[in-house]
């Protein structure tokens, strides 16, 4: 068992695993691959099996490295995200750069894992260049895309390409059996992680990511009157606050492992200064995601309304809610509507790209649901 064992079984991904194994490691890569194609996870395996101190070049997967690899919580591998819209440059020069240039603290490889990268403005990707002209020897750079294109072809050039593809699925229901998860409880997080096994992993093993869920599945019932949507934005956005709540407690505990690992000797101010921001960017992400999550469970509970409304059941997401939505979909609201407010939440959902007031943009999205589709008696809480 080793940290590749959970990736699909693909021919890329074991040439992936192999490169790693051989010890000749290019300092820059690029994983390619639309989501729900691994490239997350691939990451992760690569930084583990770099810095596994038990099976080096492999990642044994289970001694305190590489746990700490897999949830986000070792202090030699960054994880770069973007800041609303883009990865502005100022992320670039005033975080990567120098902590590129300082040696691992605790790992043999600084690893740094850069998400969504062709969210780096073109400013950004020309400050990141020069770093990946005169790397150090210690340092590997993965940054992940789903836009080839939007990279600049410099940056490419440099980098050892890597092209993933979408895991089936039905590969993805077989891992999650494979790691224990009971098969209906693995289809159902196959069907809400739409193709994307690391959300699928979540759902299967997060019992708060799925309690949430069912929170979510809920609103819809709910959702009478104006008062109704605004106390339902409003839990929406108390889940996100106690989630951000929930993960600063595990950073307490992250920036007290950093202190005992590396102590108070000198320069190790600039390590817990690299890690606080990184941890606040984090949060913003983390609050981000939750009330994607929560927008995007509600728009596919009203997308497989009409799904059932037109035969189309066996393209549903929620399974688990088959009797509730057949009961929605004979109700009188028109399909239009339906569609209209699965449209409606996504919408909503890529507006905070462009840093839209999330708290506005659900209510008011709520509160246009319940003025355009009433609930059908049955289910009424």
């Amino acid at each position: 068992m080793n940290v590749w064992d959970k990736l699909h079984d693909s021919r890329v991904v074991q040439g992936l695993a192999d490169q790693m194994a051989s010890g000749e490691i290019p300092h820059a890569w690029i994983l390619l691959g639309p989501s729900g194609s691994g490239k997350g996870s691939a990451a992760l395996a690569m930084a583990a099996s770099l810095d596994c101190p038990v099976q080096p070049g492999v990642g044994c997967g289970t001694c305190s490295t590489c746990a700490r690899i897999v949830r986000r919580r070792y202090p030699d591998v960054h994880h770069i995200v973007a800041e609303g819209q883009i990865i502005p440059v100022d992320l670039i020069r005033e975080v990567v750069i120098p902590e590129a240039a300082r040696s691992p603290f605790e790992g043999k490889y600084k690893v740094f894992i850069i998400e969504e990268a062709e969210r780096m403005n073109p400013q950004a990707q020309n400050a990141l260049l020069k770093t990946l002209e005169e790397p150090q020897p210690d340092t590997v750079f993965v940054l992940l895309s789903g836009n080839e294109d939007e990279v600049l072809e410099t940056i490419r050039s440099r980098c050892r390409i890597v092209r993933l593809e979408p895991v089936p699925e039905s590969r993805i229901v077989e891992m999650l059996i494979d790691d224990g998860v009971e098969d209906d409880k693995a289809l159902l997080a196959a069907k809400l992680a739409d193709g994307d096994f690391d959300r699928a992993r979540l759902l299967a093993e997060d019992e708060v990511a799925l309690e949430r869920r069912e929170l979510w599945t809920k609103i819809p019932a709910r959702l009478i009157s104006p008062v109704d949507a605004q106390d339902a934005a409003a839990e929406i956005l108390a889940e996100a606050k106690a989630a951000v709540k929930y993960r600063e407690k595990t950073q307490k505990q992250e920036l007290s492992e950093l202190a005992d690992t590396i102590g108070e000797g000198r320069g190790t101010g600039g390590a817990r200064t690299a890690l606080t921001k990184r941890h606040k960017r984090e949060l913003r992400r983390l609050e981000e995601d939750v009330l994607g999550e929560a927008l995007t469970s509600l728009s596919s509970f009203y997308r497989d309304v009409v799904a059932v409304r037109v035969g189309g059941a066996e393209a549903m997401t929620n399974i688990d809610l088959l009797p509730e939505i057949e009961t929605w979909a004979a109700s009188d609201a028109s399909t239009a509507s339906f569609l209209r407010a699965a449209e409606r939440l996504i919408d909503v959902r890529i507006s905070f790209v462009s840093n839209a007031n999330a708290s506005l943009a659900i209510e008011a999205a709520l509160l246009d649901i319940a003025a355009h589709i009433q609930p059908p008696l049955v289910g009424v809480s």
